[in-house]
């Protein structure tokens, strides 16, 4: 019977604008048969009777049916979402986890990107769920897979793998490193006490990490490998996360543990700024000096040399430090002319990060309002990769610049393609040679025509030359002759620091 009802709804609602029209020539016709049967009077009040309670029960048949519909479509929508969902969680389940590694598998071939999957394992959750109960047990599942997905974005996924295991996909990503950083979040969210019963209560979480392609290029080997990852992890204790690769994982962690160490050293200044003096070819000259930055590491004593902004700025942390550094420059400059000596130029490097900072040009202008240095004793050297990315962009960054009164060098010319029309569109005033093609001038051919090219075009726009890097007389000569400005390097001095500075300063200048 069920069955023939269920069957005449669905025709019902099939055919409702045929019915409606039925309903509407039936009441047409009582309307003429109240007429032609009845006096005017009580005609009105039959037939207003006859079109409400009509209407009424026509409203209902409506109402009834939309609701009916509705309720049909939660239930199937509610069943499309058991069928692809953990029922405890709401996370995606296996079935829905595996087409989504698939999908995310083909879109990293076709871009060359990396995939990663991290197989996560909850620490002391069976003492939690021995100790409170399954339900709480069940609740902390639940909290944790909402921290979980607070450290993801949009496109990864997270699936509950069964009890406290987790699977995580974390699509198109550029190096491993960004993977640490996601597991450095999962760490930190789970190790935020949860409140069950009105209690705290902590947990932890191994992880292990496998990469696409590095470590599989098929979905079962990277479930296989991740989850073999993430025993080695518990192994290790808990709280750990683990690559799969041994050699990835140790060059991750070295990383991490570079970062940690340029954090503590920005908060407790472990950099200091060293200054190599610039000198005019012609006489020799003292005309300025640059600064560079270098990091005295506290439990060494020993310090670290060019590779300090260069890490610096792969993890982030060059924008303050240059901060730091610019400040620190035109304070050491005034302190200088306060005792005396002539004012000298500074250049200070700046690198990407730094120059496409927001505040950059505000801080430079706040910077030598506060120490009172002219903005053309300072000038910002960046390497021709800097602006050669977006060159309209970078000239207008540089016109601000130069609006404030700061000089501008461009470095590492012999790395890049150098063309004039390119540094016809810069507001220059210096350009440099770098060490590596000064190093190999005397006898290398090829440095000899692109150092000529180079000292030739900036010659015919105007641009003060300068060699780095000059070790040799011979170096020196070469340079003399194809008429470069000014030098810097070896063959005179290694960067100093203040004090040392300054008894050059004072024995150039015969003050003190």
């Amino acid at each position: 019977m069920k069955v023939y009802l269920d069957k005449w709804k669905q025709h019902v609602r099939a055919k409702a604008v045929v019915y409606v029209g039925v309903l509407g020539f039936l009441l047409l016709a009582a309307n003429v048969l109240v007429t032609a049967f009845f006096s005017p009077g009580a005609y009105v009040l039959l037939s207003v009777l006859i079109q409400f309670v009509t209407g009424f029960m026509i409203a209902l048949c409506l109402r009834h049916l939309r609701l009916k519909r509705r309720s049909q479509d939660e239930k199937s929508e509610q069943l499309a979402f058991l069928a692809y969902h953990d029922t405890l969680t709401g996370l995606p389940n296996r079935r829905l986890f595996d087409d989504r590694l698939e999908r995310a598998l083909l879109h990293a071939k076709r871009n060359e990107q990396l995939t990663a999957v991290m197989f996560l394992d909850m620490d002391r959750f069976k003492e939690v769920n021995d100790s409170l109960g399954h339900a709480y047990g069940d609740r902390l599942i639940r909290l944790a897979a909402e921290r979980l997905l607070g450290c993801l974005r949009g496109s990864d996924t997270v699936f509950r793998q069964g009890g406290d295991e987790f699977a995580i996909l974390l699509e198109s990503f550029a190096k491993p490193e960004d993977v640490r950083f996601v597991a450095a979040r999962i760490q930190s969210a789970l190790e935020e006490p949860f409140i069950l019963g009105g209690k705290p209560v902590s947990i932890t979480a191994s992880m292990g990490i496998a990469l696409y392609p590095l470590d599989g290029t098929v979905a079962e080997q990277l479930l296989e490998h991740a989850d073999e990852a993430m025993y080695k992890a518990k192994k290790r204790g808990s709280n750990q996360f683990q690559f799969y690769a041994s050699e990835i994982d140790a060059m991750v962690k070295s990383k991490a543990h570079l970062e940690s160490e340029l954090r503590q050293a920005l908060e407790h200044e472990q950099f200091e700024l060293l200054y190599q003096p610039q000198y005019a070819i012609t006489n020799q000259q003292l005309i300025g000096m640059e600064a560079s930055l270098h990091w005295s590491k506290a439990d060494s004593g020993a310090a670290t040399y060019g590779g300090c902004p260069k890490a610096a700025e792969e993890m982030g942390f060059m924008v303050p430090i240059g901060k730091w550094a610019v400040r620190t420059a035109c304070q050491q400059l005034r302190v200088w002319r306060e005792r005396g000596f002539p004012s000298l130029r500074m250049t200070i490097a700046i690198t990407a990060s730094q120059f496409r900072d927001d505040q950059f040009i505000e801080e430079i202008a706040v910077v030598l309002k506060e120490t009172d240095i002219e903005p053309d004793l300072i000038e910002l050297d960046l390497t021709e990769s800097i602006t050669s990315s977006n060159v309209q962009e970078a000239s207008e960054r540089l016109i601000l610049l130069k609006k404030i009164g700061v000089r501008i060098a461009m470095d590492d010319l012999c790395t890049g393609l150098f063309t004039r029309s390119g540094l016809e569109g810069m507001p220059l005033d210096s350009v440099k040679l770098d060490s590596a093609l000064v190093r190999d001038l005397v006898d290398d051919d090829e440095n000899q025509l692109l150092a000529a090219a180079i000292i030739r075009m900036a010659h015919r726009l105007g641009l003060n030359l300068i060699a780095k890097g000059v070790e040799t007389k011979e170096q020196l000569e070469y340079l003399r002759f194809l008429q470069c400005t000014e030098v810097q390097g070896e063959l005179f001095s290694n960067p100093l620091n203040p004090d040392q500075f300054l008894s050059l300063l004072t024995d150039k200048f015969k003050m003190g």
